[in-house]
């Protein structure tokens, strides 16, 4: 089952659209995360299978 980004956001505790400085890009139904600066800049990227996949990646690339 191909899950949209509209249908995975409803599955999440939190709205993930409402963090600051992350954007959230779904191709191919694999997730991307990118921290942005100020600007609106990408600094750090997270890739998985679903926005949480995602974003621990990131999280995993700061420490």
């Amino acid at each position: 089952m191909i899950e949209t980004l509209e249908e995975n956001l409803k599955s999440c505790s939190i709205n993930p659209m409402d963090l600051k400085h992350l954007k959230i890009e779904v191709l191919n139904s694999k997730y991307t995360v990118v921290l942005t600066d100020l600007n609106g800049d990408g600094i750090l990227k997270g890739y998985g299978d679903s926005i949480e996949e995602a974003i621990n990646d990131l999280h995993q690339s700061l420490l």
